[in-house]
């Protein structure tokens, strides 16, 4: 697992480092779950992504810290297409 040291700015916001983004596939708009543990680790966790195939946002999956679909599944399985 890579680390980052990232600073807070004026209004609260950090910034993911691009090439987590990149590694993650985290795209402009994404959504994100905010939580802290009782320790005072914060912990983002993606709640909302879409198809790196399709760009769908229904019945998604990860794989490799990207959302496929199912439907993209079943096609690439050689099943129904996508």
């Amino acid at each position: 697992m890579q680390q980052y040291s990232k600073k807070m700015n004026k209004a609260g916001s950090v910034t993911l480092p691009a090439a987590m983004r990149r590694e993650l596939g985290i795209g402009h708009g994404e959504r994100f779950k905010i939580a802290a543990a009782s320790d005072g680790a914060i912990i983002l966790q993606r709640v909302q992504g879409e198809c790196i195939f399709c760009k769908s946002s229904e019945n998604l999956i990860t794989h490799a810290g990207r959302f496929v679909c199912k439907n993209c599944v079943r096609a690439m399985q050689g099943g129904e297409s996508a």
